[in-house]
């Protein structure tokens, strides 16, 4: 059953496989061998960084930001890394217009399996955990999985606007309340 869980070198060679599969979420880029054999004989370094709290981050604007109230899961079976999200408990003012409260990817042979409606449907879960009512989750236009793994738990399209992150491309813009799932329940 997969589950969420904080990253963990049980996993370590499921993971480093991905990476050679080209997994990647968000804007990280396709990490080059020599950086993935580091990350395979010293995972610790690469995966301290993943749940550090405070400091700030610099997004493709180039604007430094303080950095939000998160976490990084990553979406497992019994014996393989599937993915990983990122989970913001509340919105900084990039975060509000172009990246939302999860962000998440699935490794390539993992894809068109569900499992991206499931990383979303746990991250969901972890917000509403931390009193998060109403999340804003973005794909980018042409990520047809993306976006209707956010539809199927419950999003609702506000609008589309140029993405900051892929020049020429639309990013959608879902919100999903919470409390009114809550009601439906």
């Amino acid at each position: 059953m997969p589950r969420l869980i904080l990253p963990d070198t049980r996993y370590l060679a499921s993971y480093v496989k991905a990476m050679r599969e080209g997994f990647c979420f968000g804007i990280c880029p396709i990490l080059p061998e020599d950086e993935i054999k580091k990350i395979e004989v010293d995972p610790f370094d690469h995966f301290e960084g993943y749940n550090r709290q405070g400091g700030t981050f610099t997004p493709t604007d180039g604007i430094p930001r303080p950095s939000v109230h998160h976490n990084f899961y990553w979406l497992v079976d019994d014996k393989d890394f599937i993915g990983a999200i990122s989970v913001r408990y509340e919105l900084n003012d990039f975060l509000e217009i172009h990246a939302g409260h999860l962000g998440y990817g699935i490794r390539p042979a993992m894809k068109r399996k569900g499992f991206a409606k499931k990383i979303v449907s746990l991250g969901l879960k972890k917000l509403k955990e931390k009193g998060v009512t109403r999340v804003l989750i973005t794909a980018d236009d042409d990520n047809i999985g993306s976006w209707k793994a956010i539809e199927a738990n419950g999003g609702v399209m506000e609008n589309k606007i140029p993405s900051i992150f892929t020049e020429g491309h639309l990013s959608r813009r879902y919100w999903i309340d919470l409390a009114k799932e809550e009601k439906n329940e």
